[in-house]
């Protein structure tokens, strides 16, 4: 299975900050969507992300949060936190900042979009299926980094975008990290990056797990034969293409249940399961609680 220094070795990754959020008292600062993978760093501050879809994320100075392409999201501050303002320059006419309400209470956000490609293959992070959160905050390497970036925002000077960059981009390391056992993580399709013929299947369970895929044609997809496609598969992600294709399927269908008032039946569709027993058996197998259950159990958090 690909490790985390293999797919360092081969990842070329860039975090480009676009923009600077400030939410303070009870107002919701719209943080629209973007057609790439994003970072929210919390440079400062408590608060809470709201996403499209998604559970809410309560956030703290040193939460580093990536969000899917093209994820509608909203930004608050805590009613009960403390954070100073800060007062900065735009580092150049392409870096915005966007301010919201007042108040002592506040949160501030480092926005920054993310590009990255492994040995040809672009856009890796634009497949993300769901938000990562990590909490950066108790590595005091990290904390520097976080003072270095305030520095930078405040006084800028030459060089400082490309020094926010690369102080971003280390961030970046710490959460790659956090998810470093990737093949049973929400990044494990980065594995099939190290060979094109296993990304063609992955990409085609990825956009579309409600497709009726099978053994044969994903092996047809990756123009391998059964056997060497699923030998190939089990190797990288140490599972085969069917558990990881349900994998994906019901973190989907975890999705849908905590964040949408659709159907149970529809959500069954909505995955590719033709029975909703089965279904229903499938997510019980991977979460312990059947899907209403699951429902109830999130709605009550």
């Amino acid at each position: 299975m690909l490790t985390l220094d293999q797919m360092l070795d081969g990842l070329a990754m860039e975090v480009m900050p676009f923009a600077l959020c400030e939410a303070r008292g009870g107002t919701r600062l719209d943080l629209g969507s973007r057609d790439h993978a994003t970072m929210h760093y919390v440079l400062a501050g408590v608060g809470v992300f709201s996403i499209a879809n998604w559970p809410d994320v309560i956030a703290q100075t040193g939460t580093v949060l990536i969000t899917p392409p093209s994820t509608k999201e909203t930004l608050r501050a805590n009613s009960h936190s403390e954070c100073e303002a800060l007062v900065c320059t735009p580092l150049d006419p392409q870096w915005q900042v966007h301010r919201s309400g007042a108040g002592r209470n506040g949160i501030i956000v480092a926005c920054g979009e993310i590009s990255a490609s492994y040995r040809g293959i672009e856009g890796l992070f634009n497949y993300l299926q769901e938000p990562l959160v990590t909490d950066l905050h108790e590595h005091a390497g990290l904390q520097s980094a976080l003072e270095l970036i305030l520095n930078e925002l405040a006084t800028p000077k030459a060089g400082s975008r490309s020094l926010v960059r690369a102080l971003m981009q280390q961030c970046m390391i710490h959460i790659l990290r956090r998810y470093g056992g990737i093949d049973q993580s929400p990044l494990a399709w980065l594995a099939a990056a190290q060979d094109e013929r296993l990304w063609l299947a992955v990409k085609q369970m990825l956009d579309l797990p409600q497709e009726p895929h099978s053994l044969e044609s994903l092996a047809k997809i990756a123009q391998m034969s059964r056997s060497s496609f699923a030998e190939h598969f089990k190797a990288s992600f140490g599972q085969g293409p069917i558990e990881f294709l349900k994998r994906i399927r019901m973190g989907r269908a975890a999705r849908l249940l905590a964040a949408t008032d659709m159907s149970i039946k529809a959500i069954t569709r909505n995955i590719g399961y033709g029975s909703r027993s089965y279904f229903s058996r499938a997510f019980h197998q991977a979460y312990g609680l059947s899907p209403a259950d699951y429902r109830a159990r999130t709605l009550s958090e």
